[in-house]
């Protein structure tokens, strides 16, 4: 489903044909600027994948609503349409989920759909009412305003028992290896802030009418990128200066189980005929732990007096460590009642059992949010799990360095990779299972966000897929090997530990937001001074 990345030399002429409308004094129609706005962030995500885009998205519809001197009403309604040409090309795919899913009621993935799609352009509806409404009619505080407005709804949004941080704006950069070092600085937040804040530099440029003030804006934007890269070049080579010395050999299985059999009990002991023939397969080139992906085991293995054995017996002989997820089940909740875990395992040669279960679930796919606190809420079924979320724990103790697990969704979120990380994690592994994905641009996009963990933290991060993308990726976001869908594989390689530990795993998001926030306010009292000033000059 992947198609390759457009280079950045044809991405100049496309850049510019797309523009075309703001480019010239022309006016064009709101709601197509809109339109063109969104298609031109969708196409800086997979499977189109080129990052260029995404610093002129917002430019079409801003310069249009401004040249217009449009009212509240209608930045809303051509933010909105925005958000939804933007969410809707990007995850058109979800209706695709039910031949591989297990919902009892396939018919609602598309209302499904139209829900979250509506839900989520809300968003930019609230960032162009804001401009708006904080900037008023004066385009010269856009650059204030905008990062600061864009970045803390994108925040709200992406945080909470709701959050879902899909498609977060700094996540087109996550094939641009040289633009997203900052990463480690100011996190996948402030990237979407540097992102931003250069839309709103083009866009000031245009909007100018004097060249002399158009070419100082233009001035600016460039050095900006400029700078960017140059910082981003820099720092991959003095990471890259860290890695020498020798590393550790780890090896990643992606068995490619189909998932209509995966669960199955007759398949159950050919599944770990799979498990134990791949792993005697990684364990010829002698790595020190051997990553399977989630729920690879289908079993309650922890219990489990038939498989848990096999699994100790195999990483004896072996003498490798063998990390893998499988379902987990304790009678610890309420009154004893079965509490259902989704955990991941890491077992050594000498028969340790280290566990841990999945923390942040995946809304209405894992559980229903806030069932916790309204446990009527889970007597609802549409064929989602119901699984019980894990607590924090240490990191797991190997031969290659402490690993900090991460199952499927929570690749996603940079709090939790971070929290690892703070705990002691040399190295971030990630089990998945993205075979229910099919063939769309879903995994591809999943597996993109995972890169920016590694850049944020200095890690190496580890990625186990059960149908794919498996890879490996250095700490400066730079995919070393993958393997793609629907293949069944091993994939060895060299990882080595960092011990630095980044500004952003330090802090977190909180300098960031503080910073969008007083721009925020900035640009609100420079906007009121201008107004101030226009009234008392009209006196």
């Amino acid at each position: 489903m992947n198609l390759p990345p457009i280079k950045w030399p044809l991405a100049v002429p496309l850049l510019a044909a797309m523009t075309l409308p703001v480019i010239s004094r022309r006016m064009v129609p709101p709601y197509l600027a809109a339109v063109v706005s969104g298609v031109l962030l969708a196409l800086a995500y997979p499977p189109v994948s080129q990052g260029a885009f995404c610093f002129i998205a917002f430019v079409p519809v801003v310069v249009t609503l401004y040249r217009g001197s449009y009212r509240k009403a209608e930045f809303f309604r051509a933010g909105y349409l925005f958000g939804v040409t933007f969410f809707l090309a990007h995850l058109w795919w979800i209706v695709r989920l039910l031949p591989a899913s297990s919902i009892t009621m396939p018919w609602l993935m598309v209302p499904a759909l139209i829900v979250l799609v509506a839900y989520l352009s809300v968003y930019p509806a609230l960032f162009f009412l804001l401009l708006r409404v904080i900037g008023r009619s004066y385009w010269s505080v856009l650059w204030l305003i905008g990062p600061g407005a864009w970045t803390l709804l994108e925040w709200i949004r992406s945080n909470g028992e709701l959050g879902f941080p899909w498609a977060a704006i700094g996540y087109s950069l996550a094939r641009e290896p040289v633009m997203m070092q900052g990463a480690s600085v100011i996190g996948v937040t402030g990237l979407g802030a540097f992102v931003v804040l250069v839309n709103m530099i083009v866009s000031t440029a245009l909007l100018s009418k004097e060249a002399t003030t158009k070419t100082a804006w233009i001035a600016v934007a460039l050095i900006m990128l400029f700078l960017g890269g140059l910082y981003g070049k820099r720092e991959m080579n003095r990471v890259d200066s860290l890695l020498n010395g020798e590393g550790h050999t780890v090896a990643v299985v992606q068995p490619n189980v189909d998932l209509a059999l995966k669960w199955k009990p007759e398949f159950t002991d050919s599944t770990f005929l799979l498990i134990e023939r791949l792993t005697r397969q990684a364990a010829l080139s002698e790595p020190g732990v051997v990553v399977f992906p989630e729920t690879c085991a289908p079993v309650y293995l922890r219990y489990d007096n038939k498989y848990r054995p096999r699994m100790e017996t195999l990483a004896r002989d072996t003498g490798v460590s063998v990390l893998i997820g499988y379902l987990d089940g304790r009678y610890d909740g309420p009154d004893g009642s079965l509490n259902v875990f989704n955990s991941a395992c890491l077992i050594t040669p000498q028969s340790r059992f280290w566990s841990y279960d999945k923390m942040h679930l995946l809304p209405f796919g894992e559980a229903i949010p806030f069932a916790w606190k309204f446990p009527w809420l889970s007597k609802i079924n549409f064929g989602q799990a119901n699984f019980t979320p894990g607590p924090d724990i240490e990191p797991f103790e190997s031969s290659v360095g402490r690993l900090g697990p991460l199952i499927c969704f929570e690749s996603i979120f940079p709090e939790i990779s971070r929290g690892f990380v703070r705990r002691g994690a040399d190295v971030l592994v990630n089990v998945t299972n993205d075979g229910w994905f099919g063939d769309t641009p879903g995994p591809f996009q999943h597996n993109d966000m995972a890169i920016l963990r590694a850049v944020e933290n200095r890690r190496f991060l580890v990625r186990s897929a059960n149908t794919g993308i498996s890879m490996f990726v250095d700490p400066v976001g730079r995919v070393k090997s993958a393997l793609g869908l629907d293949r069944e594989g091993v994939l060895v390689d060299t990882i080595h530990v960092v011990s630095e530990t980044t500004f952003y795993t330090r802090h977190g998001d909180t300098p960031v937001l503080v910073v969008m926030a007083a721009a925020l306010i900035a640009g609100g009292v420079f906007a009121d001074r201008r107004r101030r000033a226009s009234r008392l000059d009209a006196v």
